[in-house]
Formats: structure tokens, C-alpha cells, sequence
């Protein structure tokens, strides 16, 4: 650790003593200069190793915060002709991709930790177009008819007020929670109901689950990144887990500065 020498009171009050009327000897001026002049080196030299330092810590964290992810091929039609639930600028340089799950605990902590940041900092601010699909694992028996519910109240453009409902209630998911969010939004309940046994929306689903998969999607959360042009997602970027918010600004801001470049 760096150790700061206190600098004599003579030393520091030395070109004060140059400008004022009290005589000193000379001789004793030169030796106090050059004394200085060497301390004050030697401080430049440790400040110097200090910053350097401290720019190596810095580029180590910022390399373990940087999501480790697998480059995918470009994906066409990426948002499925506007069907998908969306949030954000549709004409945004960026989109994410999310896949989910309504009993995966990482789910809500991404839910919970990390969304409502990057909503505020890239979807509001129209940098990024945010996508969600559903990718209900097979241990979670509860999480298909909970993704059902969602893409019902899409229909009624109340996905993601029922989607927050869902998530906050992960541990109460049934038709009898379904059925109260659906009638706190003011939803046509029959119209609801009715959604619920549609064998389409299950197909859905399960399509989204097949598109994951082949993507390489093993687990929720993961999410699909990438640039947009002409409709399409650029070699998108595959990131799986529930990474903390500066995981994502640092591949985001990574994203729009090439994608300023190729501009």
C-alpha cells in the first residue's frame, strides 16, 4: 500500500520564503530545494504505480462482469412479425430476446434485480426493443399453464401487468390466481376463459420452447442479444442466467458502439 510521506512544514513553506523579506542563508535553501525536489519525485513515481494499479483492477472486474455467451446466426424475423410481447422503441439499434419461466427462481431475480434497470437505461430510453418468449422447463408443472395465462392477457394488451402478477406470486401459480389478476386488470373474462383451453396458445408455447432449443437453450433465464437491421438480429449474442444489471450494460454499450461504427 501506497505511504504518503508528510512533507516538512519548512519545505512546503519554502517558495513562500523566496517571495517574502526575511534573509536566509543560501546554502541551506539549495539543501532544502534539492530535498524537496527529490520527494516530490518519488511521489510522482508512487502515484503513478498507484494508477496504474488501480487501471489494472479496474479491466479485471470489468472482464468478470462481462456475460460469457455463445455468437448464434442471424435470426430472421426475430420478433415474429410484431407478435410477440414487446416493450420499447420498434425501430431501437438493439434487441433482447428473453426466455423464461414463471416457477424458475433465477427468473424472478432477474425480474426483480436487474429488468426494471435495464428498462429505465435502455428500453425507455429507445436503445433497445425488448422481447419475451416462454421456455417452461419440465420439473416445473405449473409453469406452462402460467405462460398460457400471460399470452392470454396479451391478447387483451395486458401481458405484462399479468406477467409482473405472476412472477410476484411464483409461489401461488393456479387457474384461481389466474383468474383474480385477469379480473383486477378488467379483462372480458370469458373472452379469458376461454383463452385459457385454446389448444393454439398452447402450441405456442411449445413453439417457443422448440425455437429455444434449437438455439441451444437449456435453461431459463437466457436471453438473445443482438444488433437489428432490415428485420433481422445480427449474430446475436446467447446469454444464460440471471446476470447482474452491469453484465448487461457492458455488452449493450458494446453492441451500440459498434453498431455507431458500422453507421
Amino acid at each position: 500500500m501506497l505511504r504518503y510521506k508528510r512533507l516538512p512544514i519548512a519545505l512546503l513553506l519554502t517558495p513562500l520564503l523566496l517571495t517574502g523579506c526575511q534573509p536566509q542563508d543560501n546554502a541551506e535553501l539549495q539543501k532544502e530545494m534539492a530535498s524537496l525536489k527529490q520527494e516530490i519525485t518519488q511521489l510522482k513515481k508512487e502515484v503513478s504505480t498507484v494508477g496504474n494499479q488501480v487501471k489494472d483492477i479496474h479491466t479485471i472486474a470489468m472482464r468478470s462482469q462481462k456475460p460469457q455467451y455463445k455468437t448464434l446466426p442471424t435470426q430472421p424475423n426475430f420478433n415474429e412479425d410484431g407478435k410477440l410481447p414487446s416493450l420499447g422503441d420498434a425501430t431501437a439499434q438493439l434487441a433482447i430476446i428473453e426466455f423464461s419461466d414463471y416457477q424458475c427462481p433465477y427468473c424472478k431475480r432477474f425480474i426483480d434485480q436487474t429488468f426494471t434497470k435495464l428498462k429505465s437505461n435502455y428500453i425507455d430510453t429507445g436503445k433497445v426493443q425488448y422481447l419475451t418468449r416462454d421456455f417452461p422447463l419440465n420439473f416445473h408443472p405449473k409453469a406452462k399453464g402460467a405462460a398460457i395465462a400471460a399470452n392470454c392477457s396479451l391478447q387483451q394488451n395486458a401481458y405484462w401487468p399479468m406477467r409482473d402478477s405472476l412472477f410476484k406470486n411464483m409461489k401461488q401459480l393456479d387457474d384461481e390466481l389466474y383468474q383474480q389478476t385477469a379480473s383486477n386488470l378488467s379483462l372480458d373474462m370469458t373472452k379469458f376463459a376461454d383463452c385459457l383451453l385454446d389448444e393454439t396458445i398452447s402450441s405456442k408455447v411449445q413453439q417457443d420452447v422448440a425455437y429455444g432449443s434449437s438455439l441451444g437453450i437449456r435453461g431459463t433465464p437466457s436471453f438473445v442479444i443482438g444488433r437489428v437491421e432490415n428485420g433481422q438480429l445480427l449474430s446475436p449474442k446467447l446469454v444464460v442466467g440471471a446476470q447482474n444489471y452491469q453484465t448487461f450494460a457492458i455488452l449493450l454499450d458494446e453492441l451500440l458502439a459498434n453498431s455507431q461504427k458500422n453507421n
